[in-house]
C-alpha cells in the first residue's frame, strides 16, 4: 500500500475526512481486499494499543460533518463494531504474527511527534515493527514502545533509543518511562553511564544529551549497574543521579511525573470564520463560513481559557493560506498568525516583516525574525507546534503528520495564549482557507 493510503485511513479513524473524500474511501473499501485489511490493522491496533497506553492515541472530537448521510455513518460502524468485537474475542496482539527473533519491539507515535529509525522496521498497519538493533531518533513529541510479552515503554522526544532485544534497549538521551509487568524475564535498560535490570515494576530514566542520568523507581525493585564500582539496589520511592565519575549517588526523589501515555489532542472550535466569531480590529476584510481574505486588516479571536489547556502540554496549528487575489503574500510588510497574552503579541508565524519572500517565526523577544536555511515560498499550508513545557516552537511544512521542522524557535516554558491574530499589514495580503487548532499532549 502507498503512504497515502496509510495517511487515508488515518483521516477516517480521526474524523478528518470531507464527504467527498469519504465517498471515495467507501468505494475503494467495498473493492479493494488490501486496503479492508489495511483498515482492519489500523483499527485493531488503535483499540489495543489505546487500552496498554491509557487512551494515548489521538482521537478527533469533530461531530460528523453535514452531508454524512446516516447510511454512511452505520456503515462505519458497523465496521468499528466488527472490528470491536474481533478484538474481544481474539484478544489480538501486535506481536502474534511476527516470525521468531523479528519485531522485538512495535511503536507507535503521538500526533506531534517527528521521528526517523535506523536500521530495519516494517509497517504493522496503525504501527511500526523494528529489527533487533534498530536506532529510533524521536526529534519531538512521544513514542510508545510494546515488547513481548509484557515490556511498555513511553518515551519523550528529544530522545535516541536503540532496541537490542525483546527485553533489553538501550537509551542514549531522552526521558523514558519504563514497565515490565507478568512473570517473564528481566527487562534491562542502559544508558552511556548505569544498566538498570528490573522484573515487575515501574521505572523513570532522564538522560540528558549533556548533564547527569537521573533514575526514579515508582513501584517494585530494581539494580543498577554502574560502568564503574559496585551495584546496588533500590526499592519504590527512591532515586539516584549519577555523578561525573558515573557513578550513582542517591537523592530524594521530587516526585516528578514521568509521561505515561502518547496524550490525546482535542480540535479548538474557531470556526466559522464570521464576524460574530472574529472581532474586526481595522480593515474590512471578507469574513465567510470557509475562508477568511482581504489586504491591510486584522481580526481576533479569544479564547474561552488559555491555551494550550489545562495540563495540556503542545499546541498544534495548522495554517492553510490560499493565494490572494489581486494581491501578494509574500511583501515588505506582513501577513499572518499571532498569538497574544494579556494583550501582548507573543509569537508570529507566516511572512514576517522585511525583504525576504518565506515563511518564518518571530518570538517577540527583541530577537532578529527566525529564517529558514531554505526559504518555504508562496501561500500553502503550515503547521506550528508549540512545546508548553519547553518552550520549543517548530514550523512544519503541510499538515499531519509532521514533516521536519524547517524553523525552530523558542518562548519561556510556561507561556500560555488567551486570544490569536489573523491579519496583513498595508501592502500585504492573507487568505485563510482554513485553521485547526488543537491542544494536546498533556
Amino acid at each position: 500500500m502507498k503512504k497515502q493510503d496509510h495517511h487515508m485511513v488515518q483521516q477516517v479513524l480521526d474524523g478528518e475526512m470531507t464527504p467527498e473524500q469519504f465517498d471515495a474511501f467507501q468505494e475503494r473499501l467495498r473493492s479493494e481486499p488490501e486496503l479492508q485489511e489495511l483498515y482492519q490493522g489500523y483499527a485493531l491496533l488503535h483499540h489495543t494499543l489505546s487500552e496498554e497506553f491509557e487512551g494515548g492515541f489521538p482521537v478527533s472530537d469533530a461531530p460528523a460533518r453535514p452531508g454524512w448521510s446516516a447510511g454512511r455513518i452505520l456503515l462505519l460502524l458497523g465496521i468499528a463494531a466488527a472490528l470491536s468485537l474481533a478484538v474481544l474475542v481474539f484478544g489480538f496482539k501486535p506481536w502474534e504474527n511476527r516470525s521468531a527473533g523479528a519485531d522485538p519491539a512495535v511503536l507507535t507515535f503521538s500526533l506531534d511527534a517527528v521521528w526517523n529509525l535506523d536500521g530495519r522496521s516494517r509497517n504493522l498497519g496503525g504501527a511500526t515493527g523494528v529489527d533487533a538493533g534498530t536506532t529510533l531518533r524521536l526529534d519531538q513529541g512521544r513514542a510508545a514502545v510494546s515488547l513481548e510479552p509484557s515490556v511498555s515503554a513511553l518515551i519523550e522526544g528529544p530522545a535516541i533509543l536503540t532496541f537490542l532485544d525483546k527485553d533489553s534497549m538501550h537509551l542514549e538521551s531522552g526521558v523514558g518511562f519504563f514497565r515490565r509487568g507478568g512473570s517473564g524475564g528481566a527487562l534491562t535498560v542502559s544508558t552511556p553511564r548505569i544498566t538498570v535490570v528490573d522484573e515487575g515494576t515501574e521505572f523513570g530514566l532522564e538522560v540528558p544529551a549533556s548533564g547527569l542520568d537521573e533514575l526514579h523507581v515508582m513501584e517494585g525493585r530494581v539494580e543498577v549497574r554502574p560502568k564503574t564500582g559496585d551495584s546496588l539496589f533500590l526499592a519504590g520511592g527512591d532515586a539516584v543521579r549519577v555523578n561525573a565519575a558515573g557513578l550513582p549517588e542517591p537523592m530524594t526523589s521530587d516526585g516528578r511525573t514521568f509521561a505515561k501515555n502518547l496524550g490525546r489532542f482535542q480540535t479548538l472550535e474557531t470556526g466559522p470564520f464570521e464576524r460574530p466569531r472574529w472581532r474586526v480590529e481595522y480593515g474590512n476584510p471578507s469574513l465567510t463560513t470557509q475562508r477568511i481574505e482581504g489586504s491591510n486588516y486584522a481580526v481576533f479571536f479569544a479564547f474561552p481559557e488559555p491555551v494550550p489547556l489545562g495540563e495540556n502540554s503542545v499546541l498544534l496549528v495548522t495554517l492553510d493560506v490560499g493565494k490572494p487575489v489581486g494581491a501578494d503574500f509574500h511583501t515588505d510588510g506582513w501577513a499572518g498568525m499571532s498569538f497574544f497574552r494579556k494583550g501582548e503579541e507573543m509569537l508570529f508565524f507566516g511572512d514576517s516583516f522585511g525583504t525576504k519572500s518565506t515563511w518564518s517565526l518571530d518570538v517577540k523577544q527583541r530577537i532578529p525574525v527566525i529564517l529558514p536555511e531554505k526559504p518555504v515560498v508562496g501561500p500553502g499550508m503550515v503547521t506550528l507546534r508549540y512545546d508548553l513545557r519547553r518552550g520549543d516552537i517548530t514550523l512544519h511544512e503541510g499538515g499531519l503528520p509532521l514533516k521536519a521542522p524547517f524553523c525552530r524557535g523558542k518562548l519561556p516554558p510556561g507561556t500560555r495564549f488567551d486570544e490569536i491574530r489573523l491579519g496583513a499589514s498595508a501592502g500585504a495580503a492573507l487568505t485563510v482557507d482554513s485553521l485547526k487548532i488543537r491542544s494536546g499532549g498533556g
